[in-house]
């Protein structure tokens, strides 16, 4: 809102004013009102000029307007939009875009919002690819943005904006495209930085005070930085024709307080500018030197990381650049002091970034600067070198390093600019040497920070610098300096020596700087790639002034040099006095300080010298004994120190540490002339020293070439093998003495030997064993009869820390040595290996861990010799013998669990072995086939195994045949302490299987079946698999075995091969009709889970004739097939069976057994839905009762053989009975009425049924809902079942009841009315209270629910009533029926009453309720569907009189089969009982 008196003009119209002043024209304006100008707005309004809106697509201008907006999401979805549609549309309607782009560009390129600025320069990139050369004229509008935009301090968007500007203009082409708008740049950016503010760019009435000052600061940042790029950019002739305009902003003091800014990327920034300026201007910046000097020099103690780096490049171009700076400023008040301050702070954590600046910061200071110059170098070092102990310097190597560098590097170019002999200089001299150099060796000597740093190394090449100055014109300064700091080191190192207390870490370090400067490429890896030289001659020798100026930089060739690169006798002279006053602490005091500090001398200098000089305290000539067998070499320094001084050492019984002590015997070794003598010494003083000892120097010589060059002679030699032989058999017959623990006075003794034992026989060079191959097979024909004679003892649990010894050195022998296998007592050594990992943990005492460690042991072994040797598995071979065991342990010894798994997991771990290092798979197959059993093994083995399967199939019906007829051991389940051998052949074949057979994802065209026998060998393992599951509730360790196999998943994995299964089933079958049984039952749990295609199983038996005439197995068969059998085969099943069935008498002599098998194969049919004549039937059911009156014996349990034999005629009669047509019913009827097996059936019941038949179990308190009984819950038969055992039978017997009042309701109220009174009473009030309200709500509910529909009737229930209404209504007729269940539903009567009835006569209306009430009362089932049948023929024979009587006792189509063959158990084992029937009938009696 204006306020009153504001003449100042709009935002928008002081934007257009700067545009129209910056470039003459106003480029899309944004005008509000009617415009009067010819050029474009900025959209187009929908109403307006029509040749602008003919210029912008319609998306396009709703785009645009979307870009205008505030919200920040909302111009990030219209930016990524617009893009989009730039490299979708065509050319020329994204050409329409351009000429308001440059004013929405320049806006929303410098939005707060990183990501809308991102999206901008992606979407701009787009707009530029499809525009191409057609943005030209819109250059000089953008370019200015453009360039800030490409340094935006979001590095993304600065990218896509490069990114962008590449698109335009090739690299060689955008100096010229800068260079054409530099004018209208370098506007934009002299705006930015001179008159912008942080409430000129934003509006602070909308947008946070923040946000427009972190606008501003981005914006002064990145133009900063554009100013530099431009000026690195552009040509140097656009750099003059600019001075003008440039010089217009160095001039402005708002520029030059930016050195000064809060921020620090606007610091930074500024200084890349200065710098820039500097280089490519100098003369702007000579012109305005007070402000520039004063601006740089004064900030010299910025220390932000982000303004440091560009700062100092400032200062060094101020100080190439302007000639008088130091006029301009105070060096010694502000610029010296703040640079002091910073480097004894270590540069505050930026010493990598500062001190390298520090070399030519100093090489360009004037000497009114550094007078005096000896007060300048004290000063400037102490600063330099207490800044090593900052904070940031100790804990971070790389700071520490950058100190280091910059310390040397000036102390050394000070020294060649005060090389001469002026007292002055001397005394510059000595102050660099004295107070500053050596007390930095002494600082370093102290902290390991600093001997792991570049400080010697640097120190190195300083001496090897001055050594060859010595050649040149100021060679007597440079000898004054050597001397000076040889004779100041030697004085600071013989401090640290001849001091008993002094620290072991200031001893390693006196011997890190003699080392390196012996060996500067110890240190390579952390040396430099290039090294400072500050002249010319210095590599030449001469040594002429270096000229001043910045140090020249030239590659280091000392680096890779092995030789000493010092030509002086100075260090050996130091190495020399330093171990001469060290062994006299040795000698005199037993300081083991000084003793590893002689170590680390001779490592670094094995040189006669200084042995000569360790043995002046030695008096007389060696002894003629050792004079006589080394000759010479007893004359040798070296040899007389090692054999009088370092042998003796190593002998100490109490010495623990021996490790330096071994380098001494190989700097001894170095000072032999040839490898003879070397081999002699070590020869020699094998003799006397330890085993560890021995160990040691074998390790190092495996670890350094150097050293086993030294010792290749020794090592293959006699007297070393020899040695090893004979420690092996000590070691063997020491631990066949069984020896209690690894911790034994015994075994201590010896904790080295073994390891030297497995480095001596693992180690190799060049495909050749370490020692000599006589004495490697020795020492394996030594430990492979050890390991056999531990494997036959009884105390082998004493032999395991043998055995553990000797599986370290096996697996380590394996896997090291390349054909180490074609040694005969390896191979045998590995067979044993494996032999005691596989067996049973009870004989061989072993642990759990001491197998795992034996099982990488001949795994590695047999790794060894499928890859290197190729193996094979013929007869005498390791695998072909381990096969062979392996399978004799299965057939013969009797395992447990326990001993089965470690069978298992060692036979497992050889298989994986060979699957992953065969070249094809002929290897494990040929090994699997070693291992199976033959079928006549197969065959013995089954027989073998015990009969118990039996019983949980026959009780549950899978089974409906026994051939074999066993007595009554099937049903007693005997203990198993040991498992069968086939169970255990199985699961050692089913784990390995898995291992061989691959995958379906993993086939290729390899047939599984031509590699291993998987018809006849995966039948056998499903076998078991299926022995075990009938099994379920046997003995524990069985449990525990099929446990075992389903955690394996042995059944899926073996049925995995696709290729496979056909030659499986196929097996299957055939086993099945050769002998049925647990086949049968295999055969059927392999169909389910494989579900193989009809066609496959119709392959099997061609045609169903084939399985007749029937067998025991070809039942059993039948059973298995018969739910995948088609319709017209199960058809053709049954007329056979019936045929035999109905001629049954021509099978006389074994009647029995033809009927018992006709009778499966029908029930086994019927139970399949199979459709059956109804002639048929109705003759099998004569003939079914006509065996009931002659064969009575049929149907009873009196034999074993024949369990499934009544089982299978009963449920044939009931299951028949289901598809019974009415008449049929009708004699089923009769016939139980005439038998009275209801009756009997009846009066049992009521024994048996509790007196309260509530289901136990339930809460006491009472609820709305009706407590749960015998009567509302299914009772779930199962053999397996533990719980609830007692509730059994009372719940059966009240199954059976209620099924019997539900499905032969007619049958039981006849029953009822006959009896006496007594009786009478007791089950209609039991009947009432228990029964009748579930049988009554079942029948309301199936009212209610039910979904039919029926033409002019409806029918209602209500439950509370137990009523069912009924209504008919068509034309005239109305009929109303109201049907009540009784109290005792369904022994009572079903009243049926009148409703309202329109257009029925009176006795129409009689006879109806007389027939109706009749009929429902002798019918069962849903009464609604009688009901409904009653009226539907009742009304369409409306003018007929229906008198015909209704049969009064109708059974139901369910017949008396309620609870499946267990009730039949029941009422079979009730009808023996018959005649011991006594007592009433009260339930619960």
């Amino acid at each position: 809102q204006r306020t009153k008196g504001n003449v100042r003009p709009s935002s928008s119209g002081r934007a257009a004013e700067l545009l129209a002043r910056e470039s003459g024209v106003v480029p899309g304006f944004v005008g509000f009102g009617i415009s009067t100008s010819n050029e474009p707005g900025y959209v187009p309004a929908v109403h307006g000029a029509e040749e602008i809106d003919n210029l912008v697509d319609a998306d396009f201008r709703l785009v645009l307007r979307k870009l205008s907006k505030r919200d920040a999401v909302t111009k990030l979805k219209a930016v990524q939009e617009f893009g989009a549609m730039c490299q979708e549309r065509e050319s020329d309607i994204v050409k329409g875009v351009l000429p308001y782009w440059p004013r929405i560009y320049c806006r929303i390129s410098l939005d707060h919002d990183r990501r809308v600025r991102e999206a901008t320069q992606q979407a701009f990139e787009q707009l530029i690819l499809k525009v191409k050369r057609n943005l030209a004229p819109y250059l000089k509008g953008i370019m200015g943005h453009w360039l800030i935009a490409q340094c935006d301090t979001y590095s993304p968007a600065a990218s896509a904006a490069s990114a962008a500007f590449q698109a335009a203009f090739p690299l060689n082409k955008q100096p010229e495209a800068l260079s054409f708008c530099k004018d209208e740049v370098l506007n934009v950016l002299q705006d930015n930085l001179l008159k912008e503010t942080a409430d000129t760019l934003s509006d602070a009435q909308s947008v946070p005070e923040e946000e427009r000052e972190a606008k501003y600061v981005r914006l002064l940042t990145s133009s900063l930085l554009a100013l530099k790029r431009l000026l690195k950019t552009i040509p140097q002739t656009d750099h003059e024709a600019l001075g003008e305009r440039l010089a217009h902003v160095l001039s402005q003091g708002k520029f030059w307080k930016y050195s000064k800014h809060k921020t620090p990327q606007v610091r930074g920034a500024f200084f890349e500018v200065v710098a820039a300026l500097c280089e490519l201007a100098p003369q702007l910046v000579q012109a305005e030197a007070a402000r520039a000097c004063s601006a740089v020099l004064l900030s010299i103690d910025d220390s932000d990381p982000v303004v440091l780096p560009p700062l100092w490049e400032a200062v060094l171009h101020i100080l190439s650049s302007v000639e008088d700076c130091w006029t301009h400023v105070n060096a010694r008040k502000g610029v010296l002091p703040k640079l002091w301050v910073l480097l004894k702070e270590g540069g505050r954590g930026l010493a990598t970034a500062l001190h390298p600046n520090m070399l030519p910061f100093i090489s360009k200071l004037p000497a009114e600067v550094t007078e005096p110059k000896i007060d300048f170098c004290r000063t400037f070092f102490t600063s330099v070198i207490q800044g090593l102990s900052s904070e940031r310097a100790v804990a971070s190597p790389s700071e520490c390093a950058a100190i280091v560098f910059a310390t040397m590097e000036c102390l050394r170019f000070l020294l060649l600019q005060n090389a001469g002999a002026e007292p002055e200089q001397r005394a510059i001299q000595n102050v660099l040497i004295s107070e500053q150099l050596l007390p930095l060796i002494d600082k370093a000597l102290g902290s390991p920070a600093l001997q792991s740093g570049p400080l010697f190394l640097q120190i190195t090449e300083m001496l090897v610098s001055w050594e060859k100055r010595t050649a040149g014109n100021d060679a007597k300064t440079f000898q004054r300096l050597l001397a000076d700091f040889w004779e100041g080191l030697g004085s600071l190192c013989v401090g640290y020596v001849d001091h008993e207390e002094t620290e072991q870490s200031a001893l390693q370090g006196v011997a890190s700087l003699l080392q390196i400067m012996q060996n500067p490429c110890a240190q390579s890896k952390r040396k430099k790639t290039v090294k400072i030289c500050f002249s010319e001659q210095e590599e030449k020798g001469h040594g002429e002034n270096p000229p001043s100026g910045t140090p020249a930089i030239e590659p280091s060739e000392n680096q890779g040099k092995q030789d000493c690169p010092l030509r002086s006798s100075h260090l050996l002279e130091l190495v020399c006095q330093l171990a001469e006053l060290n062994m006299v602490y040795v000698c005199e005091r037993n300081s083991e300080r000084h003793l590893h500090f002689l170590a680390l001398l001779l490592h670094a200098f094995p040189k006669p010298q200084v042995f000569q000089v360790l043995l002046k305290s030695e008096v007389g000539k060696p002894e003629q004994l050792l004079e006589a067998e080394l000759g010479s070499l007893s004359e040798n320094p070296a040899v007389r120190f090692l054999l009088q001084r370092v042998v003796v050492w190593l002998r100490q019984d109490n010495r623990q540490d021996t490790d330096f002590l071994v380098d001494m015997v190989f700097s001894a070794l170095h000072c032999c002339s040839s490898k003879a003598e070397q081999t002699l010494v070590l020869n020699h003083i094998t003799m006397d020293l330890k085993w560890g000892v021995i160990l040691q120097i074998i390790q190092k010589a495996c670890a350094r070439a150097d050293c086993l060059e030294a010792c290749r002679s020794w090592l293959r030699g006699s007297v070393l093998g020899e040695r090893l032989v004979g420690l092996a058999g000590e070691l063997c017959a020491l631990g066949l003495k069984g020896s209690p623990s690894l911790s034994s006075p015994l075994l201590s003794q010896h904790n080295h030997s073994w390891p030297l034992i497995s480095l001596a026989l693992s180690q190799q060079h060049n495909n050749e064993s370490l020692i000599g191959k006589v004495y490697v097979e020795q020492i394996i024909e030594r430990l492979h009869a050890t390991l056999s004679e531990a494997k036959g003892m009884s105390d082998a649990g004493n032999m395991e820390p043998l055995i553990s010894f000797i599986c370290d050195v096996a697996s380590n022998f394996f896997s090291s040595v390349k054909g180490c296998l074609l040694l005969a007592a390896a191979e045998e050594l590995l067979l044993t290996i494996f032999q005691l990992c596989a067996q049973d943990q009870t004989l061989t005492h072993l642990s759990d861990a001491l197998l795992q460690k034996m099982e990488l042991a001949y795994t590695a072994g047999v790794h060894s010799l499928v890859t290197q040797l190729g193996a094979g598995v013929t007869k005498g071979t390791f695998l072909h013998s381990a096969a062979v065991w392996v399978k004799n342990q299965l057939l013969t010894s009797p395992l447990s669990v326990k001993s089965l798994q470690v069978l298992v997991q060692a036979v497992q771990s050889l298989a994986e072995t060979l699957a992953s290092a065969q070249q094809n798979e002929c290897l494990l197959s040929q090994f699997i086939q070693c291992l199976t059993p033959t079928q006549e093994e197969w065959v013995c083995l089954r027989k073998a195994l015990p009969p118990q399967w039996i019983k949980r199939p026959l009780l549950c019906g899978r089974l409906r045949a026994n051939e074999e007829n066993p007595g009554v051991d099937v049903w007693t389940v005997k203990g198993l302490s040991r498992l069968p051998a086939y169970l255990c052949a199985s699961a050692v074949l089913g784990k390995i299987l898995s291992i061989a057979v691959p995958s379906d994802s993993q086939q290729e065209e390899t047939d599984a079946s031509e590699l291993l026998d998987l018809k006849h060998t995966v039948p056998e393992i499903l076998y078991a698999l299926q022995w075990c599951e009938e099994m379920e509730h046997g003995p524990a360790t069985l449990s525990e075995y099929y446990k075992m196999l389903q955690d394996w998943h042995i059944a899926e994995k073996t049925q995995s091969n696709e290729l496979a299964k056909a030659g499986i089933l196929e097996t299957l079958f055939t086993r099945s009709r050769e002998e049925g049984a647990l086949w049968s039952l295999t055969l059927a749990s392999y169909i389910q889970n494989s579900k193989p295609v009809a066609s496959v199983i119709k392959s099997l038996y061609g045609n169903v004739e084939s399985f007749y005439p029937l067998s025991g197995q070809s039942v059993s068969t039948i059973q298995v097939l018969c739910s995948s059998l088609t319709t017209p085969e199960r058809e053709e099943l049954v007329a056979l069976s019936i045929a035999d069935l109905l001629n049954w008498q021509e099978k006389e002599q074994d009647a029995a057994h033809s009927v018992w098998a006709c009778l499966a194969v029908l029930h086994c049919c019927l139970q399949a839905e199979t459709p059956v004549e109804e002639e048929i039937l109705l003759a099998v059911m004569a003939t079914l009762l006509e065996w009931r009156n002659s064969r009575e014996e049929w149907f009873l349990f009196s034999r074993q053989v024949r369990v499934g034999d009544s089982t299978s005629m009963n449920s044939v009669l009931f299951k028949s009975e289901h598809v019974f047509p009415i008449p049929l019913r009708v004699q089923y009827s009769l016939y139980l009425k005439k038998t009275r097996a209801l009756h009997k059936l009846l009066l049992h019941l009521f024994r048996l049924m509790p007196e309260n038949p509530t289901l136990p179990g339930q809460p006491s308190e009472t609820s709305s809902k009706e407590p749960k009984s015998f009567f509302t819950e299914n009772l779930p038969l199962s053999l397996h079942q533990k719980e609830g055992l007692q509730c059994e039978v009372p719940h059966l017997a009240c199954s059976v009841y209620y099924g019997a009042l539900k499905d032969l309701p007619a049958m039981v109220r006849l029953w009822w009315n006959s009896q006496e009174k007594r009786v009478f009473s007791t089950v209609d009030k039991f009947t009432s209270k228990y029964v009748s309200s579930v049988l009554s709500s079942q029948e309301i509910s199936s009212v209610q629910s039910s979904t039919q529909t029926f033409e002019s009737m409806t029918v209602k229930a209500r439950s509370a009533t137990r009523e069912v209404i009924a209504t008919y209504s068509v034309d005239d007729i109305f009929i109303e029926l109201v049907i009540q269940l009784p109290q005792n539903y369904p022994l009572g009567s079903i009243s049926v009453e009148s409703g309202r009835r329109v257009g029925v006569a009176v006795q129409q209306w009689r006879n109806w309720m007389l027939q109706l009430s009749t009929y429902l009362t002798h019918q069962v089932g849903h009464k609604v569907l009688h009901l409904t049948s009653w009226l539907r023929g009742e009304m369409s024979l409306f003018d007929e009189e229906v008198t015909a009587p209704l049969p009064r006792s109708l059974p139901h189509s369910h017949g008396a089969c309620l609870l499946g063959q267990g009730r039949f158990v029941l009422l079979e084992s009730l009808r023996v009982a018959e005649d011991e029937e006594r007592g009433g009938l009260k339930p619960g009696a």
